[in-house]
């Protein structure tokens, strides 16, 4: 039974960040930077935020409809059997050492393990008060040199692969304490190489753990310079990229920035900072660079911007008019966009954006650039 409760308890935390928002308005000081970063340079303890939350709610509405106070409460309600005695919130290191020290205690090692199969539902039911569906996927990867062998990556469902164009499907990462999966990556020059970018990039259901690698088509997965040890409390990871000239080059953009990587994930530099929510390398040219930068949230929106870098991501400019000081793309107002590339033509980029404010979630429109 202990060994169960501690499984469970190791999966649960690291799926259970889902109720914290970083950019929550109580986790701003006075000079704005009070609480905004629970990094393990700048860790906060758990009384540190309920104390600033209730302070933000003493003359606040806390029932409002979408206010935030009840998830906040059991976010709280959750992680203060999780602190340690000072208060402080287990790391992903801690975490995953954790997991790593049940793996390596050989007297668990035949711990029953139950077999599942699906039996259902196969069709997409509606049910009450519930958006329709029965879950969400996060990334899709076809393999570039086989179009039967297809990735597909879930929020908090882990990697699965299919080798017949999706008539069956195998699972390859459920044995991990972090089965998160954002975003996939298939070298184009080698098949059986292939990157995931862990947690999830939309809901935060799973905070990442880093980029994995494998060598042998899923099979196993090991670390890459992105991982457990240096990952913050609340990364989020949105997109993976190989440069399909150079197998060595990487790309991963990040809530923390865009990292690169010249050595096929060994090492990762940041080439730029902030929320970067979208990325795309130009078809032909993977030097060029373009990037969207800002994201909306939770409470109020925040102004994306579109920028682009020629140079392979040593600098970047942000395409806006001198005059206005407004983007020259997006709309003032948008909180949320994607891009779009083909190489069909590669001087085509596409932008897709959203109003993302607290009354008008909308459409906005989709941009299209011939130059």
């Amino acid at each position: 039974m202990k060994r169960k409760l501690l499984w469970l308890c190791l999966v649960s935390g690291f799926l259970s960040y889902a109720q914290f928002n970083q950019n929550a308005p109580w986790l701003a000081g006075p000079d704005g930077n009070k609480f905004n970063t629970l990094s393990p340079e700048n860790p906060r303890t758990i009384y540190e935020i309920s104390e600033a939350f209730e302070e933000y709610w003493k003359d606040r509405d806390k029932n409002a409809k979408g206010s935030g106070y009840k998830p906040y409460k059991r976010w709280e309600n959750y992680w203060m059997h999780f602190v340690d005695q000072q208060g402080y919130l287990p790391t992903p290191k801690e975490l995953w050492q954790t997991w790593e020290n049940k793996q390596n205690r050989t007297q668990l090692t035949t711990n029953p393990t139950s077999n599942w199969t699906s039996v259902g539902p196969q069709n997409v039911g509606i049910f009450s008060g519930r958006l329709p569906g029965i879950g969400r996927t996060n990334a899709i990867e076809v393999d570039p040199n086989d179009p039967n062998t297809w990735y597909v990556g879930a929020p908090a469902g882990g990697i699965w692969k299919t080798t017949d164009a999706g008539t069956t499907w195998t699972n390859l990462f459920d044995n991990f304490p972090q089965i998160g999966v954002s975003s996939i990556a298939v070298d184009p020059n080698n098949s059986n190489t292939v990157y995931i970018a862990t947690g999830d990039d939309d809901a935060a259901d799973s905070y990442s753990v880093g980029v994995f690698k494998s060598l042998n088509g899923g099979a196993t997965w090991q670390e890459t310079g992105l991982n457990p040890t240096n990952s913050n409390f609340n990364t989020l990871m949105t997109v993976l990229l190989i440069d399909p000239t150079d197998s060595n080059v990487l790309w991963v953009a990040t809530n923390t920035g865009l990292y690169k990587s010249l050595n096929a994930g060994d090492t990762w530099e940041v080439k730029q900072s902030g929320f970067i929510a979208d990325l795309k390398l130009k078809p032909g040219d993977p030097n060029t660079v373009y990037t969207i930068v800002g994201r909306y949230l939770g409470g109020s929106g925040n102004q994306v911007n579109f920028f682009k870098s020629t140079d392979g991501g040593e600098t970047f400019d942000n395409l806006r008019n001198e005059t206005t000081g407004q983007n020259l793309v997006l709309p003032t107002n948008a909180g949320r966009a994607l891009l779009g590339v083909t190489p069909a033509n590669p001087e085509v980029l596409y932008i897709l954006a959203a109003n993302t404010g607290s009354s008008n979630f909308s459409y906005q429109g989709l941009y299209k650039s011939t130059d």
